[in-house]
């Protein structure tokens, strides 16, 4: 059975709501920024697969599906995805990959959560090719 990707964003969810009940409360938020960005990322990888997107698996596929967004079939609920997509990227290297994150770890995986959810929610309400 293949793995549902959208569940790290559930995941992702329980985290920034209850964050002291894993702990620490800084490492559970910086969890739900990534979760949350893997989920919508997974998500759209998906679906540019099923369009014909062969995916490399490496770190390369974080641009090239934003890419695929914006070239493939353009359209402005297709480059949202891009840019939201592009948006939660910058969040989760704040969250693995910086001491200091500039911004709040609780705004950041609230927003990160949120776009998360709009991400998915625009790639699922995408027509059927």
């Amino acid at each position: 059975m293949s793995f549902d990707w959208t569940q790290f964003l559930d995941f992702a969810k329980a985290l920034e709501a209850c964050p002291d009940s894993p702990g620490p409360w800084e490492a559970a938020l910086r969890s739900a920024v990534s979760r949350a960005y893997y989920a919508a990322f997974h998500h759209a990888l998906a679906r540019a697969s099923n369009e014909g997107y062969v995916a490399k698996g490496t770190g390369e596929d974080h641009f090239s599906v934003r890419e695929h967004f914006e070239k493939h079939r353009p359209n402005r609920v297709r480059a949202r995805i891009a840019t939201e997509l592009g948006r939660l990227y910058d969040h989760r290297i704040r969250a693995d990959y910086r001491a200091r994150m500039g911004h709040r770890p609780d705004a950041l995986a609230t927003d990160s959560v949120l776009l998360a959810d709009l991400v998915i929610t625009l790639v699922g309400g995408l027509p059927t090719a």
